[in-house]
C-alpha cells in the first residue's frame, strides 16, 4: 500500500514538472539579442507560419527613460508576417509621427490597423528586416534589444 502511494505521488510530481517545463517552452520568452539577429528572428517566425505569433523588440535608448522603452514587433496575421508599431504605450504613441516619417523616408508607408481594441501601424511588404533593423539603429542608436516572443520556436 505504501509503495503504491509513493508511486502515485512520484507520477503526479513528474507530470507536474513535465507540464511546467512544457509550458515554459511554449509560453512567452525574453532574451537579449543583437540587432544583427533580427533577420534570424524574422526567418523563424515567417517559416513557422503560426498565426498570432509575435516577436517584440524592446528598445531602451541610452538617452531616454529606461522605464519607458519603445517597442516594434513582427507578427503573423492571416498567414503574413508584418512589422507592427503598437500604439498602446505612451512612448510608442509619442514616437508615432517619427516612425511614420522614417518609413516614408525609406519609401514605404504604415497602414493603421485595429485588432481586439489595439490600434497599431503595420507594414507587411518589402524588406521588413532591413526596415526594422535600420529603424532601431537610426532612430534609437542601440545595438542590443530585448526580444520578447511567443507562438514560435527560436533557437
Amino acid at each position: 500500500m505504501n509503495i503504491l502511494f509513493i508511486i502515485i505521488l512520484l507520477l503526479i510530481a513528474g507530470l507536474t514538472v513535465w507540464g511546467l517545463l512544457r509550458s515554459r517552452d511554449e509560453g512567452v520568452q525574453i532574451r537579449t539579442i543583437s540587432i544583427c539577429d533580427i533577420g534570424e528572428v524574422y526567418r523563424q517566425i515567417s517559416n513557422q507560419h503560426v498565426e498570432t505569433s509575435f516577436a517584440v523588440f524592446i528598445i531602451s535608448p541610452p538617452q531616454s527613460d529606461a522605464e519607458e522603452p519603445v517597442e516594434v514587433q513582427f507578427s503573423v496575421e492571416d498567414g503574413v508576417t508584418g512589422l507592427d508599431w503598437i500604439l498602446m504605450s505612451e512612448s510608442n504613441k509619442r514616437e508615432k509621427q517619427r516612425v511614420i516619417q522614417y518609413a516614408l523616408s525609406k519609401g514605404t508607408e504604415w497602414k493603421e490597423c485595429e485588432m481586439n481594441n489595439w490600434i497599431y501601424l503595420r507594414i507587411d511588404q518589402g524588406d521588413l528586416v532591413e526596415l526594422c533593423t535600420s529603424l532601431i539603429k537610426d532612430l534609437y542608436d542601440v545595438e542590443d534589444v530585448q526580444l520578447k516572443y511567443g507562438g514560435f520556436k527560436y533557437p
